[in-house]
C-alpha cells in the first residue's frame, strides 16, 4: 500500500498502483473522482461536487450519495480509510492531495507548457519530445462513459487539448524540415477535423517543399470549399497568402525552415494587385451585410470611488492596454478566486484607458462562474447592435456573427471589456481582429491556451490595503478609533476584498455600532458553504453575518426569491411570488440592494450573484412553534403564486398573439388580471423580459413532490402552452426543455392533464426545429394524454401538428386524415381561423398526393370565408397555397399572381416565414415562364430570408429553388454546388426532400461533366 497511485482520465477513468489497475467504482463514483482530480488539489465544497456529478437533476439523495462514494474512494487510495491522508474532509466537501504528476491529464498540461517553454529557449528537439509524451497519454476519449456536467465540460476541454498539441506536434515537425514525414499523418488529421484553417497550412507547405506543387494547390481548393460550404466563409489571410506564394514559386518556401514563421501564425507574401486579391477573396460571406456609419459604444459599468489598493497591477495593465508600438491585439487578463476584486480592477484599468480608445467600450458579463455561462453568439448580438448594426440584420450564427464583429471593429480604436469568462472557447469568438483594439478579461481560471499580452493574477489584500478600504467605506474617525478591532476584522474577512466591502457596508449602515461589534459578530462563525471559500480563508462568513443583520421581512424576500429568481426577476413578478403589493415589494427589494445582497441591473428587475444565490440557497430555518411555516411549505407556496401572476400575463399576451384561439379559454390564467397589452409589441416584450423567470418556475414545478396536488403542475403546463405562440421570440428549445421536465412529472404522477399540454409543447418545438423523430414520439404521447383527459381543444392542436410531420414524411394519406380530423374538431370547438388553417394544411397534402384541383378549390373556400375579415395570417397561407396548387394545375401566371398576393400581405404584417416561402414557389413558377433574372433573384431573396430566420427546412427548399434557377442561367457548376448544399441540409434532418435534391445533383453533374468534357 506504500506505493504512490496514479490515476488515467485521458481514456477510461482508472487508479494504478504499482502496476495494478484498482477499481473506481459506478460511473457517478467516477465522476467524483474526476471532479476532484481535475480541480489540481484544490478543496471542492460538497454543493459544487454535486453540481458535478448530477447538475440540475441532483436527486434529494445526492448529499447522502457523494458521502458514500467518498467513504468508497478511501478504500482505494488510503492506506488507513480511518486515518485519510490522502482524500480529505474540508467542512463539508474533500480535497485529494495528489500531484499534478499522479494525474495524466494535468501532467499532460504541465508538459504542454514545458513544451512552449522549450520552443521560446529555441531547444527545438526537447520541444518536440515533449509534445510527443504529452500526446502518448491520450487513450482514448477523456473520461470515457463519466456522466455530469463538469465530466462534459472536461471532455470537451482536453479533447481541445489534444487538438491544439497535435497542431503544435505539427507545427515542430514542420518547422524541422520532417516534410515528408508529417504528410500522411496531417492528410488524415484535416480529413478528420476540416474546420481547422492551420493544418491546411502545414499541408500544403510539406506538399510544395517536397515537389508536390499541384497536390498543395488542390488541399487549398479543398479547404475553401470546405469552409464556404461549411462556414460561409473564405480561408484567412495566412492560408491565402501562403496559396498565393505557391502560385509563384515563391523561393522563400524552399528556404531554411528553423526560426521562418508557420502557416496560421505569421506567414506573409507581397501584396498581390487589387484585383487578383479581389478576386481571390471569392464571394463575400452570405451573413456578413455591409456595416453602417458605426456609432460610439460607452457601456462601461460605472468605476466606485471608493477603489483601493493594486496600484501596481492597475499601471502594468494599464501600460500593456495602451503601449504606442502594438503588432497585434492587445489582451490582458486578470485571474483570482471569486470575491478577490477582479471585476473592480477591470473597470478601474478600462476607465483609465478610455481616452486611449475614442471608439468607445463595449461590456459583457459572460457569467462563466456559474453553470449558465452566457453564449458567445448572443454576447456578439449585444455588441453589434451597440455598434450600430441594425437586430434584424444580424446573421444566425456564431461563426458569422464574430466576422461581422471583427469587420465592423476593423480600423477602429475600442476598448473591450470581458468579464467572468469561463473558459478561451468562450473568449475567441468575442475577441476583435485588429490591433489598434485592445481586450480585458476577468476570470477565476488561468486560460491556457489563450495568448495574452499581460495576466495578472491578484492576491488577496495585504493588512494595510484591507483597512484603507474599511476606512473609505466606513470612515478613517471609526477606523481610526478602534485600529485593533479594525486589524482583527479584516483578518477574519480573509483580507479578501469582497469580504472587507460587505462587513464595511454594514457598519456604514449602522453609525451607532463600533468596529468591535462588528468583529465579534463575524468571529461567531456558522457553517460555511464551500463555494465562498479560499483555502482557509471563508468569505461565506460575510455572507451570513449580512442575511443574519437582515430584518425579519427582508430575510425572508432573501430566502424566498432565490430559487425563482434564476436568472433575475421583475418587480411584478416578485411581489406576486411574495404575495405583497408592489410598492412593499420594491421597498423590500431595494433594501436588500442597499445591503449588497442583491443587484439592481436595470430599474425594476432584480438578481442574484450566483455566489449570494448559492448562499440563500442553502439557508435552512428551522421551524419554532408559533413562527413561520416550514420553509418548503412557504417556498411551494411563493412558486404558486408566482405561476398564477406568470399564467395570468402569459395569457393576456397569448391573447394579444392568437386573438379569438379557444385554446385560451381553456388555460387557467385570468388574464383580466395580467398585464393589458395596447399593442402586439408590447405583448412580444413582455414575454421576452419574462421567459427565463417563467421557464425556471416551470421546471421549479416540475420537481415539486407528488404530494404538492396538481394545482401547482397544471398551472405550469399552461402557462408553457401561453407561451408556445411566441416561438419566433423566444429561445423555443429552452421552452421545451421545460416542458419535457414538466410532462415526466406528470406522467409520473398520473395527471394526464398536464402531460398532454407539456407534451404538445414539446411535440410543437420539434416540429419547429424538424426533429421528427421527437415529434412523432411527443405528439403521439400527447395524442394518447389528450384522450384519457378528454381535452379536445388541446387534441386538436396536435393533430395539426401530426398532420405536418405525416406531411413532410410524404404519408400524404395520414396527413389528410389528420388534418380532416383536427378541421372537424376545429368547427366542433367554434375555431374558425384553427378550422381554415387545418383546411389550408389539407389543401397543401391533396396537392402533394396528386389532387392539386381540390387543394386550388379549397383555398378558393377559405379566402372567400376571409374577405370580409382581417387575417394576416390565415389569408397570407391560402394564397400561398392556392399559388401553388396553380402552379401544379400548370397555371404558371396565376400562381405567380397568388405568390405575389401572398408576399404584398407578409410585407405588410412582417411575416418573414411565410414571405420566405413564398419566394422560393416564386422563383419555381418564374423560371417555368422563362424569366430567369426575376426567378434567380426570388430565390437569392428567400434563401437570404431562410439563414436569417435559422429555420434549415425552408433554407434547403430555397436553394433547390436557386439551383434551378442558376442552371437556366447557365452557371451549371454553381447551381450543382447548391443542390448538394440542399441535399446535405435534408439529409441532416432526415427528410425525404434529400431524393428530390439527390436527383437534381445527379441531373446537374451530368450536365457539368459533358461541359467540361
Amino acid at each position: 500500500m506504500g506505493e504512490a497511485i496514479r490515476f488515467t482520465v485521458l481514456g477510461a477513468v482508472r487508479a494504478v498502483r504499482g502496476g495494478d489497475t484498482l477499481t473506481t467504482g459506478s460511473p457517478q463514483q467516477q465522476a467524483l473522482l474526476a471532479a476532484l482530480l481535475l480541480r489540481s488539489g484544490r478543496a471542492v465544497p460538497a454543493h459544487e461536487l454535486i453540481a458535478a456529478v448530477w447538475g440540475d437533476e441532483a436527486p434529494d439523495s445526492a448529499l447522502s450519495s457523494l458521502r458514500t462514494y467518498a467513504w468508497r474512494l478511501r478504500g482505494i487510495v488510503e492506506e488507513d480509510r480511518s486515518c485519510p491522508k490522502v482524500l480529505v474532509s474540508l467542512r463539508d466537501g474533500y480535497q485529494l492531495l495528489v500531484g499534478p504528476g499522479a494525474v495524466d491529464a494535468l501532467y499532460a498540461e504541465e508538459l504542454a507548457a514545458d513544451a512552449a517553454r522549450a520552443r521560446a529557449a529555441g531547444q527545438e528537439e526537447e520541444c518536440g519530445r515533449l509534445l510527443t509524451e504529452s500526446l502518448a497519454l491520450w487513450q482514448g476519449e477523456p473520461l470515457a462513459g463519466v456522466p455530469g456536467p463538469f465530466a462534459e465540460q472536461q471532455r470537451s476541454r482536453l479533447t481541445a487539448l489534444r487538438l491544439a498539441l497535435q497542431e503544435e506536434r505539427f507545427a515542430h515537425d514542420v518547422r524541422q524540415g520532417r516534410f515528408a514525414l508529417v504528410i500522411p499523418d496531417l492528410i488524415g488529421f484535416t480529413q478528420e477535423h476540416p474546420l481547422q484553417e492551420r493544418p491546411y497550412g502545414f499541408l500544403m507547405r510539406a506538399l510544395y517543399v517536397t515537389g508536390r506543387q499541384a497536390d498543395a494547390l488542390a488541399v487549398f481548393g479543398r479547404a475553401r470549399r470546405t469552409l464556404a460550404d461549411e462556414l460561409g466563409i473564405d480561408p484567412g489571410p495566412e492560408l491565402s497568402a501562403l496559396h498565393r506564394q505557391i502560385l509563384a514559386n515563391d523561393p522563400l518556401l524552399m528556404g531554411r525552415v528553423d526560426g521562418a514563421p508557420e502557416p496560421g501564425t505569421g506567414l506573409t507574401a507581397p501584396p498581390a494587385p487589387e484585383a487578383s486579391a479581389a478576386h481571390d477573396a471569392g464571394p463575400a460571406a452570405p451573413h456578413a451585410p455591409e456595416p453602417p456609419a458605426p456609432t460610439r459604444p460607452a457601456q462601461l459599468p460605472a468605476d466606485i470611488s471608493d477603489f483601493t489598493g493594486r496600484a501596481g497591477q492597475v499601471q502594468a495593465l494599464y501600460r500593456a492596454l495602451t503601449a504606442p508600438s502594438r503588432p497585434s491585439l492587445t489582451i490582458v487578463s486578470v485571474t483570482g478566486m471569486g470575491g478577490i476584486g477582479k471585476s473592480t480592477l477591470a473597470l478601474q484599468v478600462a476607465h483609465q484607458a478610455k481616452p486611449d480608445f475614442p471608439g468607445g467600450q463595449l461590456y459583457a458579463d459572460l457569467r462563466g462562474n456559474g453553470l449558465e455561462p452566457a453564449d458567445p453568439g448572443a454576447v456578439l448580438g449585444s455588441f453589434l447592435t451597440a455598434l450600430g448594426i441594425p437586430g434584424q440584420g444580424l446573421p444566425a450564427s456564431t461563426e458569422d456573427r464574430a466576422l461581422l464583429f471583427r469587420t465592423a471593429l476593423d480600423g477602429r480604436r475600442v476598448l473591450v471589456v470581458l468579464d467572468n469568462a469561463r473558459d478561451p472557447a468562450q473568449i475567441r469568438p468575442l475577441l476583435p481582429g485588429s490591433a489598434d483594439c485592445g481586450v480585458i478579461i476577468t476570470s477565476r481560471a488561468m486560460l491556457a491556451g489563450l495568448s495574452t499580452t499581460l495576466q495578472s493574477d491578484l492576491d488577496v489584500f495585504d493588512t494595510r490595503e484591507a483597512i484603507a478600504l474599511l476606512r473609505a467605506i466606513v470612515g478613517a474617525e471609526r477606523i481610526g478609533a478602534e485600529p485593533e478591532a479594525a486589524a482583527e476584522l479584516v483578518a477574519l474577512c480573509g483580507h479578501l476584498p469582497l469580504a472587507v466591502r460587505i462587513v464595511a457596508a454594514r457598519l456604514a449602515a449602522r453609525p451607532r455600532w463600533r468596529v468591535a461589534t462588528m468583529t465579534g459578530r463575524l468571529a461567531d462563525e456558522r457553517l460555511r458553504i464551500g463555494e465562498l471559500r479560499a483555502g482557509d480563508l471563508g468569505v461565506a462568513a460575510a455572507f451570513e453575518l449580512g442575511y443574519h443583520q437582515l430584518p425579519r421581512p427582508q430575510a425572508r424576500v432573501f430566502r424566498l426569491l432565490a430559487p425563482v429568481a434564476r436568472q433575475g426577476i421583475g418587480t411584478a413578478a416578485a411581489a406576486a411570488a411574495l404575495g405583497l403589493d408592489e410598492y412593499d415589494a420594491e421597498e423590500l427589494l431595494e433594501s436588500l440592494v442597499d445591503a449588497a445582497m442583491l443587484e439592481a441591473p436595470l430599474p425594476g428587475r432584480y438578481r442574484y450573484h450566483d455566489l449570494v444565490r448559492s448562499f440563500a440557497l442553502q439557508l435552512v430555518v428551522v421551524e419554532r412553534p408559533g413562527s413561520e411555516p416550514a420553509e418548503s411549505e412557504e417556498a411551494a407556496a411563493a412558486l404558486g403564486r408566482l405561476l398564477d401572476h406568470l399564467l395570468d400575463g402569459a395569457c393576456s399576451a397569448f391573447q394579444a398573439m392568437v386573438p379569438g384561439d379557444p385554446v385560451g379559454a381553456i388555460l387557467g390564467g385570468r388574464p383580466e388580471s395580467g398585464p393589458h397589452f395596447a399593442t402586439l409589441a408590447e405583448a412580444r416584450a413582455w414575454v421576452a423580459a419574462e421567459f427565463d423567470c417563467a421557464v425556471n418556475a416551470a421546471a421549479l414545478a416540475a420537481q415539486s413532490p407528488a404530494n404538492a396536488g396538481p394545482r401547482i403542475l397544471r398551472t405550469a403546463g399552461d402557462l408553457l402552452v401561453a407561451l408556445s405562440p411566441f416561438g419566433r421570440d423566444i429561445p423555443y428549445r429552452q421552452l421545451a426543455a421545460a416542458a419535457r421536465k414538466v410532462a415526466d412529472t406528470a406522467a409520473a404522477h398520473g395527471d394526464d392533464q398536464a402531460e398532454a399540454r407539456a407534451r404538445f409543447v414539446c411535440g410543437n418545438a420539434a416540429v419547429q426545429y424538424t426533429q421528427l423523430a421527437e415529434a412523432e414520439l411527443h405528439t403521439r404521447l400527447a395524442t394518447e394524454a389528450c384522450q384519457r383527459a378528454g381535452d379536445e381543444v388541446i387534441l386538436q392542436q396536435i393533430l395539426n401538428d401530426r398532420g405536418l410531420i405525416a406531411q413532410w414524411q410524404r404519408r400524404f394519406s395520414d396527413a389528410v386524415d389528420f388534418y380532416d380530423r383536427a378541421t372537424e374538431l376545429a368547427r366542433e370547438l367554434g375555431h374558425r381561423s384553427g378550422e381554415l388553417i387545418t383546411v389550408l394544411n389539407a389543401a397543401q397534402a391533396r396537392l402533394r398526393s396528386g389532387r392539386p384541383a381540390e387543394a386550388a378549390q379549397a383555398c378558393e373556400g377559405v379566402l372567400e370565408r376571409l374577405r370580409t375579415v382581417r387575417d394576416p395570417h390565415g389569408t397570407s397561407y391560402a394564397w400561398y397555397v392556392h399559388g401553388m396548387a396553380l402552379h401544379e394545375l400548370g397555371r404558371r401566371a396565376d400562381a405567380v399572381a397568388s405568390y405575389t398576393a401572398c408576399l404584398d400581405i407578409c410585407a405588410s404584417a412582417r411575416l418573414r416565414g411565410r414571405e420566405t416561402q413564398a419566394r422560393f414557389r416564386l422563383s419555381d413558377s418564374l423560371r417555368d415562364l422563362g424569366r430567369y433574372d426575376e426567378a434567380l433573384a426570388q430565390a437569392e431573396q428567400a434563401l437570404g430570408l431562410s439563414e436569417e430566420l435559422g429555420s434549415q427546412r425552408e433554407r434547403g427548399h430555397c436553394l433547390l429553388a436557386l439551383a434551378r434557377a442558376l442552371a437556366q442561367t447557365g452557371a451549371s457548376g454553381t447551381a450543382l454546388a447548391r443542390a448538394r448544399q440542399a441535399h446535405d441540409v435534408f439529409m441532416g434532418l432526415g427528410l425525404p426532400d434529400a431524393d428530390q435534391a439527390e436527383l437534381l445533383v445527379r441531373s446537374l453533374g451530368g450536365l457539368v461533366g459533358a461541359v467540361e468534357g
